[in-house]
């Protein structure tokens, strides 16, 4: 472990060095600790561990515009404050797709608005412009992962598409893409001074990235100071040379950010850490060297594996 945290800490101080506009840009450095969406699953004494940087702030795009123009900031809000009363920064994550609220009234495929949907995009830009005007100002804000055109019924982050989109009539990969380049626009022009997180995935499908590498390009070429990049399957059995994961590293190979989300706790526990632990493929030691060699600044991982993070 020590070695893979005096790579994230060297990587991000020779990018400060190297440009005065990134070190203005706030960015994750180190171990975010996954929280449940829309619920505090993490206890103050756990966030409080010197190994964790900081939190992943997750909420339903649902949970939070209510209705038209109705914003409830409640659970942010109060997750925020614990971060800044426990010194620890945070990312946000707005989870869309088939958590989008129901008053948008528009068509649904496998449960989530058809990504080009003009009426969702509208509404989610005005949800992101919200969120800004409530948080970018925040020195905490480490940064924020994208949203907007998501899949259901999964409910991630990712631009994976949902089963036979591609069959659906007016789908074309372009579309797909200038949905998410669309919704990259809206965060950044509401959030100026964090990191822009992609989670990444393997779109439209496949071995084919294309989607995913057209909407990787246009945030590296529009935000090349805030982009991050990154994929939420790491794990000790990553094969490194697999689509997902080859594309982080190619991001990495030219100078930004990239992290990556632990696909899973590697230990069994409570409070949200339990899961099926033969799908991690080995040691937590193992996946943090893969996410080592891919030049990783920061990790996402489970309150089980707080210990398996602490340097020997």
């Amino acid at each position: 472990m020590k070695n893979v945290a005096l790579w994230i800490l060297m990587g991000v101080a020779t990018l400060c060095v190297s440009s005065d506009g990134f070190a203005q840009v706030r960015q994750p450095v180190g171990y975010y600790v996954m929280q449940e969406v829309g619920s505090q699953n993490v206890k103050d004494n756990k966030l409080a561990s010197p190994v964790f940087s900081g939190i992943v702030i997750r909420q339903r795009w649902a949970s939070i515009n209510p209705a038209p123009g109705v914003y409830n900031w409640t659970f942010l809000d109060q997750q925020v404050l614990r971060a800044r009363r426990l010194g620890k920064s945070y990312i946000l994550a707005i989870y869309t797709g088939n958590n989008a609220p129901l008053w948008l009234g528009v068509p649904l495929f496998k449960s989530a608005p058809l990504p080009w949907d003009s009426t969702m995009l509208s509404a989610h830009g005005r949800m992101v412009a919200a969120l800004g005007q409530r948080y970018a100002g925040d020195g905490n804000l480490a940064g924020v992962e994208l949203s907007g055109p998501t899949r259901g019924p999964s409910g991630s982050l990712e631009m994976h598409l949902a089963e036979g989109l591609t069959r659906y009539p007016g789908y074309s990969p372009e579309r797909v893409a200038l949905s998410w380049m669309t919704c990259v626009d809206q965060y950044g022009s509401a959030f100026r001074n964090c990191a822009l997180i992609s989670d990444g995935g393997v779109a439209p499908g496949g071995q084919n990235a294309s989607i995913t590498q057209a909407v990787f390009d246009y945030l590296a070429q529009n935000y090349p100071l805030q982009a991050h990049f990154s994929h939420c399957a790491l794990k000790a059995s990553t094969p490194e040379n697999a689509v997902h994961h080859a594309i982080i590293v190619q991001m990495a190979r030219r100078g930004f950010g990239v992290g990556f989300e632990m696909i899973g706790p590697s230990v069994a526990g409570v409070d949200g850490q339990n899961g099926p632990i033969a799908r991690f493929g080995g040691t937590f030691d193992q996946a943090a060297t893969i996410a080592n060699r891919a030049g990783a600044r920061w990790l996402k991982i489970y309150q089980g594996d707080e210990f398996n993070a602490m340097s020997p």
